[in-house]
């Protein structure tokens, strides 16, 4: 079984946009069971490019399938505070999704204050946030200084009871990773992208990255993810012929940590 915590589609009207049937091709032929669907909140950045990612479309996609997907909302503190509270209460209560997405590259750091409303809701609606951290977004105007994780250990702290999951292991802050959850057991790192991230340092990252986590976080805080169809393969391979992972190791990163994450939350509608 593998659930995979971090993908994304696009807005339908995006040059991009992949079918649903793709999505299920790849997950059917990898052995792929579930796989989070993230909401995008890019603020006036996604307003001009058109990149933001309304929830009435996360939640088309994923009811089609529910028993194979699970959505997500996003927010942006340039909403305000009202409206974001809001969004993420219709989200869960009514649409059904299941958790966050934050794009602090998109201009802020995830420490602003203008967010803690929203992370009282997540931790009072019992839902887990995903924060991109590390490696910068391939898109005009964001910027990585927003990126580092250090800036999360704020909100591990304030809010011991939320479930923290820090994208693509916050690579290559992996140190500050390390710090931020060290003593906080509801911070989690995903290896989403880091397959990519390994092909432009052209060096190995994604077994350096398990191997310190493993030694630092522990095995029950690895979480899988892939942010494409397209990086699953490599990233699966990478898990399962680890030598210095066991089998119940890797049973625990690519699905058993996440089903706990989830529970009753990766159920049907």
């Amino acid at each position: 079984m593998i659930i995979d915590v971090h993908n994304h589609i696009t807005v339908k009207e995006h040059p991009f946009h992949l079918p649903q049937e793709e999505y299920l091709n790849a997950m059917d032929e990898l052995g792929v069971d579930k796989m989070v669907i993230l909401g995008k909140d890019y603020g006036k950045i996604g307003d001009r490019k058109n990149s933001n990612l309304p929830d009435e479309e996360v939640v088309s996609f994923v009811k089609a399938h529910p028993d194979r997907f699970i959505g997500f909302t996003a927010v942006h503190p340039d909403r305000g505070i009202k409206k974001n509270v809001e969004r993420v209460e219709r989200a869960v209560s009514d649409l059904g999704l299941r958790g966050i997405k934050l794009n602090p590259a998109s201009g802020f750091y995830p420490n602003d204050e203008r967010l803690y409303p929203v992370y009282e809701k997540a931790e009072e609606l019992h839902i887990p946030i995903t924060i991109h951290m590390g490696v910068k977004p391939p898109a005009e105007e964001n910027r990585v200084k927003y990126c580092q994780p250090i800036y999360l250990d704020d909100v591990a702290v304030d809010f011991p009871d939320l479930t923290l999951i820090i994208a693509h292991a916050g690579y290559p802050w992996l140190d500050e990773t390390i710090l931020v959850g060290l003593y906080a057991q509801n911070v989690y790192a995903d290896i989403s992208t880091l397959n990519q991230v390994e092909e432009v340092m052209g060096c190995e990252v994604i077994l350096p990255t398990l191997r310190r986590l493993k030694a630092s976080l522990g095995v029950t805080r690895i979480l899988f993810g892939s942010d494409g169809i397209f990086n699953l393969e490599k990233l699966i391979q990478a898990v399962k012929t680890a030598d210095f992972l066991s089998e119940s190791d890797k049973e625990k990163i690519l699905w058993k940590n996440a089903e706990g994450i989830f529970s009753e939350r990766c159920q049907s509608y």
